[in-house]
Order: C-alpha cells, then structure tokens, then sequence
C-alpha cells in the first residue's frame, strides 16, 4: 500500500509562502469580490512523484484549533469537510485557487477569517486511492511583506474603492468629525433602491438612534426630493414611507402591497386599501380642491357603495346598489330644502321626499319614469294628494281644503284629458258633504247632498245633460220628483197587512178581517164582497211597490196585491174550467178563487180577471187584480 509522506506538508508551506509573497491574497472592496489564496503543494506516494487525480479537503484553523473558520465546501462544524475537491497532480505538483467558487465544491472565504484572527492556519486531507490522510502540522498563513507597506501608504491615496465594505467603523471615527459637506448625496444609505438598484446598506441596524440624530432633519433639499423608508423586519420591504416628491405617507401590509396613503400634492387626501388580491381602495377621504370635502367608501373589489359629500350647495350621501346603480341620494340642500331620492334597480327615481324652502312634498314616480303619486302642502298650508295616470296626467286628487277655501276636505277624479267627472267635499258652504258628478263633457248630472241648502235631511238631484233636474229625491218631506218611475224587481202594487189564518201562502185571496179592524182574512165563501186582493209573490213574481206605514195601522207582515199582475190559487172543480178573460171571484175553498158565472151575484166580489188557463183541480193562473 502506497501512502502520502508526511514531509509534503513542508513542500506544500514553502508553496504557500512563495504563492502568498507573489501575488499575496487581498480583501475585495466589493462585497461580490470574494478573498481567494494561491495554493501549490507536491505530493510524494513512497518517495516517489504522486500522477493522477487526487482528492483534496481544505480548512482555516483559527490558530492550533479546534475552531474551523472556514471549509472547502462551505459546511458548519469542526469536522473535516464531508465533500472534496478534485485537483489533478502531474510529477507530485498540484495547484488551485483556495476560496475560487467556481470550482466544485468549493466555497469562498469570509473577509472575517482575516480581519478578527490573526492567526490563521491552512488544514489539508488527501486522498490518492487509498483513503483520507490529514497533513500535519497545519501550516500558518503570513503576510510580512503587505504589512511593512502600510506605513508608506502616500495621503490621499487610499478611495473608497480601496476600502472593504464595513472596514471603516464607529471605533475608527472620531465624534462630530463628520458633517454634512463631508457626505456625498445618496453616499449613506440603508439598503434602499436608486435608480433601480439595490444599494449595499452603509449603516448598521440600530446603528443611529435619537440621540445621533439633529432635532432638524432634512431629506433632499429644494431641488432634489426626499423620501424615507422604515422597512419591516420579516417581509424585506419597507412598512412605511414619506415620500416628499408627491407630499406622501404611506404604510404598507405585510405583502409589501400599500394599505394607507395620506398625501396632499394639490390637496389633502388618505387612501385606505383592503387586503384582498388587488389591494383595492376601500376608502378615500379627500378635500377635493375648492369644491368641497368627500368621504368614498367601496367594496371589496373597489366599486363605490356610498359617497359622503360636502359640497358648498350642500352635502349629499349617495348609497349604490350592488350592481353599481344609484340606490338613494339624501341631499342637505336640492333648490331650498332637503331632499330623500329613491332608485329602482336601474337607477331610476321612484320615489322623492323634499323639504322645500316652505313646504315639502312626497313624489311616487313610475317605471316610465313619470310622476304617478304627489304628496304636498299647498301653498304652505294644507296637504294635497295628486295621483297621476301612466302619461303622468292628475286623476285623482285629494284636497285639505274645498274649492271654497272653507277648510273642509275635497276629493276630485279626473278624466285622462283632465276632466272633472267626480268632486266629494267635506262641506259645502254651510252645509254637510257633498258628491257631484258629471258627464264626459265636464257637465254636472248627479248631485248628492247630506244636507242640501239648509234641508234638514239628505238630497239626490238627478240632471239632463242641459243642466235641468229631472228626478229629486228629498229626504227631508221623504218625496221623490220626476216624470217616469220604472220599477224592474216586480209586477204588482201590494200593501203590508196582517192576515189571519192556519193555511195561509202567497197566491190566496184574503178579505176583511170584520173582527179586527184593519188586518185581513182567507176567504172562506163563494163571492164575498168583501174580498180585499191576492197575497204576493205565488209563482216566482214579487211586488213591485210596495207600501206601508210602519208602527201604525197601515202595516203588516204580508204583502197583498192591490193592482197588477200576480200568481192567484183557483179551483176550476168549482164552477167550471178557466180560461184567460174569465172573470174571478172567490170560492168556498179556503183562499181560493173561481170563474164568474153569475154575474149578479158576483158584483162588488171580483178580484180580477184570469190571464192564464186552469181545466180542472186546483193551481195557480197569472191574474190581473183589478177589484169590482
């Protein structure tokens, strides 16, 4: 077995040294320049020139160890390196470039080795095949020939480019000797960017405090714009920022996305963003230049929902709806008063309160966008209620005050062209409520009256289109005036009377009660003279008119047919079949009638005379009453 000898550990020192003296190893001004150190070393297997690819691992050792303060491969601990670094050896000579990272395996080396050790020590492994062998002694690392030097340096030779970032330290600078004209501009920064490029930070972390700090401090100059970054400790980016270019405060979230801004470059304005993906406004509060502050508050996306205005005309709140179109606007101030407009979803009025320099009004508008209900006071004083057509036209309207200014309530309803068909007033004149009615061409044909002119009960006047009445009804003396009376619901002219008898129903003859005076009774005899007329409503007929004074008596509870056409019960088995034109008296039959045969007897006992025909038995024929 072939192994290492130990004494190339004094070749590989005297390499060193020489490789050191020559080209010597320099700690770079620029912190992407790492420190490298020339190494070159001979390797002797059995006394013989070691030939091939050897495995090297390299470590400085702060003075005779343990501390490693640097490894080839860049590992922590003070172990040996666990990854090497291959180095081809010709004729037992090896040479690289320790701390050169492009190399595999190979890590630069920290400038602090240099600057906090002074004794520095070079550690090697090997192995040529056979396994890893550690050289001994480690071999110090020196530098004579740079040191003597420093004392010779000319002044004013030594730039910044010279100087190793972090060289210079508090230590080595005396209090207050440096001002300001002794700093460049932008020549101390903190890591911050200029000019799209990240600067180096000059000034440790909590390296200035207040008390390094003038109670006067000033960013930029007039010429130049200032701005301060305080960055967050986790995030890397800046957590708030006075920016003097647009007169800015801003503070950022966690994502480096800003949340707040106040800034003023024309007038005073603060933004607030929400924390979702686009970091959209959710508020802004601005003076909005001369014309008035302004409150916006958004929604998650940073669509406005409602707008707080305070314009110098008057403020205004405005709500939107979901889909972005106006809801409701309150005005302070709209032409003299406060007003409330209400939006469909379209955005179209629907509904408007206002205030009115005196007096206010309620508006209900439709989908065509036309007024369709006005709720105001007139002049001031009393209320008023207009409800309009689909055109937007008044049809009906409803008046705290009549047309005679008396005070009392008056309702009208129109035509579509604006005709007065109805007017109801509360009071008229002196008088009780009252409707009046009139026809397309606007003249009145119907009046109605609680209390007409003084009368002491209701009136209903009926007029022809000339403007004559035709038909009153008075309740005051209970008349009715006109030329025709139609009666539609029945045939006969019947009076209220109380009958006596067990059997009695519509359609019998009854006569005279002689044993009570004014009530009636069936007859029970052929051709009674005192047969009276025929009970009402046999076969489906009703009175026509019927009369009777109530409490006195001239009352009852059946009607009886005095004149007409009515439903009677005849018995043709009495005296013969009937046929129409028959004359009728009354018959043994209770309440039943039969046909004239005797003329003589019959005088003073006809009830009528028959319409319809009977052949035999009893029924019912439809009978003129005409009494004789």
């Amino acid at each position: 077995m072939k192994t290492p000898v130990h004494t190339i550990a004094g070749i590989v020192r005297c390499a060193i040294l020489a490789f050191i003296a020559l080209t010597s190893f320099t700690i770079a001004t620029q912190a992407q320049a790492p420190t490298m150190i020339g190494y070159q070393g001979r390797v002797l297997m059995d006394n013989a020139n070691f030939n091939g690819s050897g495995q090297f691992k390299f470590a400085l050792v702060r003075g005779t160890g343990p501390a490693l303060l640097w490894k080839n491969d860049g590992s922590a601990g003070n172990t040996e390196p666990a990854a090497a670094v291959s180095l081809p050896v010709a004729n037992g000579l090896v040479m690289t470039t320790l701390g050169d990272a492009t190399l595999a395996n190979m890590t630069a080396i920290p400038v602090s080795v240099f600057e906090n050790y002074p004794d520095v020590r070079l550690r090697v492994w090997f192995n040529g095949g056979v396994g890893y062998q550690q050289l001994t002694p480690d071999q110090r690392i020196v530098s004579v020939g740079y040191a003597l030097m420093a004392n010779a340096v000319p002044d004013g030779s030594i730039t910044a480019a010279k100087l190793a970032n972090n060289a210079i330290t508090s230590a080595k600078i005396t209090d207050g000797s440096i001002g300001a004209a002794d700093l460049a501009p932008n020549s101390v920064n903190t890591g911050h960017i200029i000019d799209g490029q990240v600067m180096t930070p000059d000034i440790a972390n909590n390296a200035v405090t207040s008390a390094q700090l003038a109670d006067s401090i000033d960013l930029g100059a007039n010429n130049v714009n200032g701005r301060l970054d305080v960055y967050r400790t986790t995030a890397g980016t800046p957590g708030v920022s006075l920016i003097g270019g647009s007169s800015q405060i801003s503070t950022y979230g966690s994502d480096g996305q800003e949340q707040i801004r106040l800034w003023g470059a024309s007038y005073g304005e603060l933004l607030l963003n929400n924390s979702g993906r686009g970091n959209s406004r959710a508020v802004r509060l601005t003076a909005q230049g001369t014309s008035g502050g302004q409150l916006e508050l958004n929604n998650s996306g940073g669509s406005i929902r409602a707008l707080l205005e305070g314009e110098n005309d008057g403020g205004t709140l405005t709500l939107r709806q979901a889909n972005g179109n106006i809801g409701s606007i309150l005005y302070g101030n709209d032409a003299g008063g406060g007003a409330l407009s209400l939006r469909a979803t379209n955005g179209s009025p629907r509904l408007r309160a206002y205030g009115g320099p005196t007096a206010g009004s309620l508006i209900l508008y439709n989908n065509a966008g036309a007024t369709a209900v006005d709720l105001y006071t007139f002049g001031g004083r009393e209320g008023v209620v207009s409800v309009r057509n689909n055109a937007g036209a008044e049809t009906v309207y409803l008046w705290g005050r009549d047309s005679d200014g008396t005070g009392d309530g008056q309702i009208g309803l129109k035509k579509a062209a604006g005709t007065e068909t109805i007017t109801m007033q509360a009071g008229e004149g002196a008088d009780g409520a009252q409707i009046l009615m009139r026809n397309a061409a606007g003249v009145q044909t119907i009046q109605l009256d609680s209390d007409a002119s003084g009368l002491a009960g209701g009136y209903l006047a009926l007029y022809k289109s000339t403007g004559s009445a035709s038909i009153i009804l008075d309740a005051t003396d209970g008349t009715i005036r006109g030329q025709v009376v139609e009666i539609t619901g029945g045939s006969d002219f019947s009076e209220k009377f109380d009958i006596n008898g067990e059997t009695l129903e519509p359609g019998m003859i009854v006569s005279i009660d002689p044993k009570n005076p004014g009530q009636l009774t069936l007859t029970d005899s052929a051709h009674d003279k005192k047969v009276a007329g025929i009970v009402s409503g046999a076969g489906g007929v009703k009175p026509g008119m019927l009369m009777g004074q109530r409490g006195s008596i001239a009352d009852g509870k059946h009607p009886v047919a005095l004149s007409g056409r009515v439903f009677c019960w005849v018995d043709a088995d009495a005296n013969g079949a009937i046929e129409p034109g028959d004359m009728l008296t009354t018959s043994a039959t209770p309440g039943h009638g039969m046909k004239v045969t005797d003329h003589a007897r019959s005088t003073g006992a006809v009830v009528g005379k028959a319409m319809t025909g009977l052949e035999k038995g009893k029924g019912l024929v439809l009978v003129l009453v005409n009494l004789q």
